[in-house]
């Protein structure tokens, strides 16, 4: 048990592990603070230190039980120093015991004797129940580090020592504890649990046992409520059932107890007090405090609370509906407005159950089900997946109304995609559209919005083809954005949502929206994306969410818009917004942002942390159901790798965004690796190969491909033609909003110049391409111009710049035909190693294909 409490407590368990000195733990009741102090005495123990635990108790008990622990080592000290030691201990010593007074100097001479031989650790608990003979008998000493552990602040004896607070649990590590559990309770009540303990651990395992633990907080709050006088137990229970932090003058008036008694309470740790706010220390005393009491009991008190919240509708609703039970329209209709003040207030999980309460009250299944779709909406927004599957499963057990199952889809499917659950998510779409058409034709075109994204992100042929029958169910006049987007999906060589954006205009700042102009400013971005607008594509996908910038996009805008700012070269803000904390309880979301992250480290040449970050995210990525996902971190790894010089593994890695004919596997995403393809495929002899994959390429791109393609078009045509490449590189280099790609083109364009024409005119280009990739943040990059141009500086008449000798060797095995791994088996070092001095090669001569490599002399 104790252990479990370690979950999520991963940073303060890799710092005491390491721990040298002394430090002292502090945080609330249950937080697991024991639980790390047993594990650094084990981390102790295996590390060769002696470990002695402080426990409290009367008298000069605490200092015996220290001591018991060294009793050997004492009997091996010079008599002055050991002898008060065992005479404390009661054991054959010819010196009598110490003067109580002398107790603390006696263990701390005697515990700072033995550290001189072997490290101590002295492990303290619940300091609070220390005396002070046992805190003024710690050694002051550098073979000694004390680890206690108690509530803040610490004691003054304590108080130098270095500060660990822990912090409640975050909402996955909350959710990871919780779900550990043998219980397994409904999404309903594993929410409501997760709610309560605010990140207490021990509150998340008792809330979440059928039964309170023997010993457990629970029962000690229960039995210090038993000690306390009838009225402070009452305005307690009034306390508890309000369910909130509240002002002490209202409960006493709900209570009808006029004199002021809340002082044993705090005096028993059960309650805070701010001023007039009254809050309960800990979620298991407020249980307690509730639980003390009989059901009748306790109807009673919310009738009360009902009357004393008359200024406070949605707490009102709260204490009506839990002061009776059966349905009830009023009751009914004061928790969905109860549940829209919540919303507004961002408490997504107050309005999610008051929704489900307001559809547990309505007298009819019509009713009922309407409120459950709102929760289910509400629910996908507190990012509880399973409460929102649970919800739409009864909003289906209650009515097949096709308008209300069309509605409860939307926000079920949303969350299902964004969990990692897209084919559940999809399924939940045309289960919607077979109940029946709604209505309203734009619920459908609005169900086919979320299944494009879906087959967006999976590339699933089955999922491309229901996006037709769900636009044919949507009418002849569906959301013109939604259908060309849907229709983007389907066929992108088509570009039919091109001529939509010369109409799209980014928002001034501070222009009012309203949420269906922020929906639809989303929707053209995601457009802008697919069409290589990416300035546009920024820009409305900026304005598409709150105007407060630290606020989070909504589920499929986050993505689009970091993706916009990697294509404009505004990597810092994409590195902002691709940070974990964006995706917290969104398993898919988080998955993409690592990815996008791997990119952004591998745009920048940092190649083992791009490397690193691809294979971890590989591990969680399903492939199938996340297929954009998986070409990012493909590209990541393919550059990384050819970065560091492995230019086999990086055409292998990027090679894989195209099938085996060369189609591109993402048919937006894949493409836009096409080039960097194509400058690793000549520096492995794959060029054959790699003009395949452009080929098809060329095609996926349509009769009228963008700007952007048109360059990688013409930059991997360039990279890989056999003759005369000028023009193609002409025209790659043009002017453009895509920086990282202009800088690109410039880059190959100069070491073709260098090689081939004038290696002045080639370090004007390098230039420019160094400085591009420079202001960009693509440091490896910028390394590589600057090598080119200092290759060409030391050229001369005479041949290239000299190769080292085992570069030579290297060339001239490779100039056979051998394969990186062989020239290494042969050579004695690392495959990876011969890709660098390949590199290196091809750096130095100006050479770009391997079989050139038999011209070196």
């Amino acid at each position: 048990m104790p252990f479990s409490l370690l979950i999520g407590r991963d940073a303060e368990l890799s710092r005491i592990s390491h721990l040298t000195g002394s430090l002292f733990i502090s945080g609330p009741r249950g937080a697991g603070k024991s639980a790390l102090l047993a594990a650094a005495a084990g981390a102790a123990r295996d590390a060769g230190r002696r470990v002695l635990v402080l426990r409290g108790g009367p008298g000069p008990w605490p200092l015996r039980q220290l001591l018991l622990a060294i009793r050997h080592d004492l009997a091996a000290l010079p008599a002055q120093t050991g002898g008060p030691a065992l005479a404390l201990l009661g054991l054959e010593t010819d010196l009598p015991p110490p003067d109580p007074g002398e107790l603390p100097a006696v263990v701390r001479s005697a515990v700072t004797a033995v550290a001189a031989k072997i490290p101590i650790l002295i492990v303290a608990d619940d300091v609070h129940n220390l005396g002070e003979d046992a805190l003024a008998a710690l050694p002051d000493d550098p073979n000694v580090a004390v680890l206690a552990a108690g509530r803040t602040p610490p004691p003054d004896a304590l108080a130098a020592l270095p500060l660990l607070t822990l912090p409640p649990l975050g909402p996955e590590d909350a959710a990871r504890l919780l779900d550990e559990r043998d219980r397994s309770p409904s999404a309903r009540d594993r929410a409501t649990i997760l709610h309560r303990s605010a990140g207490n651990p021990a509150a998340l395992i008792e809330f979440g046992s059928t039964a309170s633990p023997a010993g457990g907080l629970l029962a000690e709050f229960t039995d210090a409520l038993a000690g306390l006088p009838t009225p402070v137990r009452t305005l307690l229970l009034y306390a508890a059932a309000a369910g909130f932090p509240t002002d002490a003058p209202r409960l006493a008036r709900a209570a009808a107890i006029t004199e002021e008694v809340w002082e044993p309470a705090e005096h028993a740790g059960l309650i805070t007090r701010s001023g007039a706010l009254i809050r309960f220390s800990h979620p298991l005393a407020a249980e307690a405090a509730y639980r003390y009491a009989s059901a009748h009991l306790r109807r009673r008190v919310h009738h009360d609370l009902a009357a004393a919240f008359a200024d406070r509708p949605e707490h009102q609703a709260i204490q009506l509906a839990a002061a009776g039970s059966g349905p009830d329209e009023q009751v009914a209709t004061a928790l969905e407005q109860a549940a829209a003040i919540f919303r507004r207030r961002g408490q997504r999980y107050e309005a999610t159950a008051a929704m489900q309460q307001s559809a547990d009250r309505s007298p009819s299944p019509q009713a009922a089900a309407r409120r459950l779709t709102r929760a289910v909406a509400d629910a996908r927004d507190l990012r509880d997946t399973a409460w929102t599957a649970e919800l739409h499963a009864q909003v289906w057990r209650l009515t097949d109304d096709p308008d209300v199952l069309a509605a409860a889809a939307r926000p079920a499917a949303t969350a299902m995609h964004w969990a990692g659950r897209p084919h559940e998510a999809y399924g939940i779409i045309m289960a919607a559209l077979r109940a029946g058409p709604p209505a309203n034709p734009a619920d459908v075109a609005r169900l086919a919005l979320i299944a494009a994204q879906i087959a967006w992100v999976t590339c699933d042929e089955e999922h491309r083809r229901g996006l037709t029958q769900l636009l044919a169910a949507a009418g002849d006049e569906p959301d013109r954005a939604i259908a060309a987007y849907a229709q983007q999906v389907i066929d992108p060589a088509a570009h039919t949502a091109r001529e939509l954006l010369e109409t799209a205009v980014v928002p001034a700042p501070g222009t009012p929206l309203t949420s269906a102009d922020r929906q639809r400013l989303a929707l053209l971005g995601a457009i802008a994306v697919a069409e290589d607008r990416v300035a546009l594509a920024a820009g409305l996908l900026r304005s598409s969410f709150a105007d407060d910038p630290a606020a989070s996009p909504g589920f499929g805008t986050l993505p689009s818009l970091i993706s916009a700012m990697i294509d404009a070269g505004e990597w810092e803000s994409a590195d902002w917004y691709a940070e974990p904390r964006q995706a917290v309880g969104l398993p898919a979301m988080r998955v993409t942002l690592a990815a996008l992250r791997a990119l952004l480290h591998a745009l920048r040449g940092d190649s083992e942390a791009a490397l690193t970050m691809a294979r971890e995210t590989w591990e969680r990525l399903d492939i199938q159901g996340n297929r954009a996902s998986h070409v990012r971190l493909l590209r990541a790894a393919g550059l990384a790798s050819a970065d560091g010089g492995d230019q086999e593994n990086g055409y292998r890695y990027l090679r894989s965004m195209f099938d085996v004919d060369g189609r591109p596997l993402h048919p937006y995403l894949s493409s836009r690796g096409v080039a960097e393809l194509a400058v690793t495929a000549v520096r492995c002899g794959q060029q054959a190969d790699a003009r395949t994959v452009v080929a098809r390429v060329r095609e996926a791109a349509g009769a009228e491909p963008s700007a952007r393609m048109t360059i990688l078009i013409d930059l991997s045509e360039a990279v890989l033609s056999e003759s005369d490449s000028e023009e193609l590189f002409r025209k790659a280099t043009v002017d453009s909003e895509y920086p990282y790609e202009r800088a690109l083109a410039h880059l190959h364009y100069g070491v073709w110049l260098r090689r081939h024409r004038s290696p002045r005119e080639a370090r004007v280009v390098l230039a420019y391409a160094g400085k591009v990739f420079a202001k960009l943040g693509a440091r490896g990059a910028a390394e590589l111009a600057a090598r080119e141009i200092a290759v060409g500086a030391t050229s001369t008449d005479d041949g290239p710049a000299a190769l080292t000798p085992q570069e030579r060797q290297v060339a001239a095995l490779a100039a056979q035909g051998l394969s990186n791994r062989a020239i290494a088996e042969q050579l004695f070092i690392s495959a990876r190693t011969v890709g660098t001095h390949l590199s290196r090669v091809y750096r130095k001569t100006g050479i770009s294909r391997r079989h050139q490599l038999g011209n070196l002399s």
